[in-house]
């Protein structure tokens, strides 16, 4: 555990989403606490500033300051898959990323659906990391009896999942539904309706055609959708305080189904990772364009000697342009009030396999921040929402308070570098594992340091350190 840290931090690009300010400011920290936040052009510029996006100009600072990251979704493979990750590793990995704050989902071996696996699941060195477990729905993540969610939640569970599992029974659905809501706390869905995707490998498309993947149809996502509002409109009747949370949403139609029940006033929300943003399934073939620079109508498709990457199964799996289109739209109109990394790593035994045999996930959690400042460069995604959408929006569904950059407050925060440049690899990756397409990428957005409750969670070589440290 480091000190607590006393730095100043000169002529950055601040963004406050707590505080809905965004600019040029100095900031001072003595002993882990901001002591003061002094705005170039004054506070009404920077609130305006934050309205119309956060983005710099060209003469403004290329390093930022903004709130230590919170992840909604993601796995730490703690009891069962040490291999692949665990506690030390990924409490690493999210602090390279950014991350100050983690919920890791229950598909352990065995599962956390009771309290001392839910535990297990987060016990060990955190290197100043918070890490909120999420508990299973049902016990053994089976779907047939709903575990014992008030235990859970007095063990310190702040939602309730069967990740990796539609719950496919609807009466159990509903029944976990109402428990949530009787604890006060989220029920967290992977939807998806195992009748339609069996089998599945890659989108069902022009893709899984080309390369003889068994189709995963976006039908699959579509049903398990509507399905859960469904129930939920039937259980908010008699439980009005229930919450549902469809997590790694991939498809337009399942999207626009959300958009249309969140106007009827349901308490729904819906998160959506960076791979679905930003990628397309086009990369199984070896075409690695982000999904903002496929053309509408290019439909020419020849597989590289690239294709059949392993690393880029996931489910729900990577789909078309349009498709990607819709998830960053969804960040945009505040359907999708969360980027959820789903970081799933695995060991190479895992991924080093013929692609259909491959497990599914992408370890995510350290590139994230990079790929949403791809789509920003982009054009497609403004600072203010990906800041919202890695801050305050997964605070809100969690329940949990997002550090203000403002005078008072102990300090949380990220510093990353939006002008330097990196590639993913083994020497570069702090994870256990390094499953993802992404190798050898050059990514823009250099995080020089996470600060977490007044202490460096993470540093790069003080080379790169970007503040004045105050002895």
């Amino acid at each position: 555990m480091t000190d607590l840290l006393t730095a100043n931090f000169a002529d950055h690009w601040v963004l406050d989403p707590v505080a809905g300010l965004a600019g040029v400011a100095d900031v001072s920290l003595v002993a882990g606490q901001i002591v003061s936040v002094t705005w170039r052009d004054g506070e009404a510029a920077a609130r305006a500033c934050w309205a119309a996006g956060a983005n710099p100009g060209p003469g403004d600072p290329t390093v930022a300051l903004l709130p230590a990251l919170i992840d909604l979704h993601a796995h730490f493979r703690q009891p069962g898959a040490n291999a692949s990750e665990e506690v030390e590793s990924g409490t690493r990995a999210a602090a390279h990323g950014g991350y100050g704050t983690v919920a890791l989902m229950p598909n352990t071996e065995p599962a956390a659906d009771n309290v001392e696996t839910l535990q297990a699941a987060i016990a060990g060195e955190r290197h100043s990391v918070r890490l909120l477990p999420i508990a299973a729905a049902t016990v053994g993540r089976a779907g047939t009896q709903v575990s014992d969610v008030a235990a859970l939640v007095k063990a310190g569970a702040v939602a309730i999942s069967d990740d990796g599992s539609p719950i496919a029974d609807r009466a159990i659905f509903r029944a976990a539904l109402l428990a949530a809501a009787a604890a006060g706390i989220p029920l967290i869905e992977h939807c998806e309706d195992p009748t339609l995707t069996a089998g599945g490998e890659a989108a069902d498309g022009l893709v899984a055609s080309r390369l003889g993947l068994r189709p995963w149809p976006a039908a699959g996502e579509l049903r398990a959708v509507e399905s859960a509002i469904a129930v939920l409109r039937d259980v908010v009747v008699t439980a009005p305080t229930a919450r549902l949370h469809l997590t790694h949403l991939s498809t337009a139609a399942a999207l626009a189904v959300v958009r249309g029940a969140q106007g009827e006033g349901l308490p729904l929300t819906c998160d959506v990772t960076p791979h679905h943003i930003a990628l397309t399934d086009g990369w199984i073939a070896g075409d690695s364009r982000w999904a903002w620079e496929v053309p509408v109508d290019d439909e020419f498709l020849v597989p590289t000697t690239a294709a059949f990457d392993s690393n880029l199964r996931v489910c729900p799996p990577l789909r078309t342009m349009i498709d990607a289109f819709a998830c960053r739209e969804a960040l945009r109109n505040g359907t999708a009030l969360a980027i959820g990394t789903d970081h799933a790593p695995h060991s190479r035994e895992k991924k080093e396999v013929e692609f259909g045999l491959a497990a599914n996930g992408i370890a995510g959690i350290e590139t994230c921040l990079s790929v949403a400042l791809s789509a920003h460069r982009a054009g497609e995604l403004s600072l203010a929402t990906i800041v919202a959408a890695l801050t305050t929006g997964p605070a809100r569904l969690l329940a949990i308070t997002t550090t203000s950059v403002t005078p008072g407050a102990v300090a949380s925060f990220v510093q990353v570098d939006l002008a330097a440049s990196w590639r993913p690899s083994r020497a570069t990756l702090l994870g256990r594992s390094i499953n993802t397409p992404l190798l050898g990428r050059q990514l823009r957005g250099v995080v020089q340091l996470t600060v977490l409750e007044g202490r460096l969670a993470y540093q790069r070589p003080r080379a790169a350190f970007c503040a004045t440290m105050v002895p």
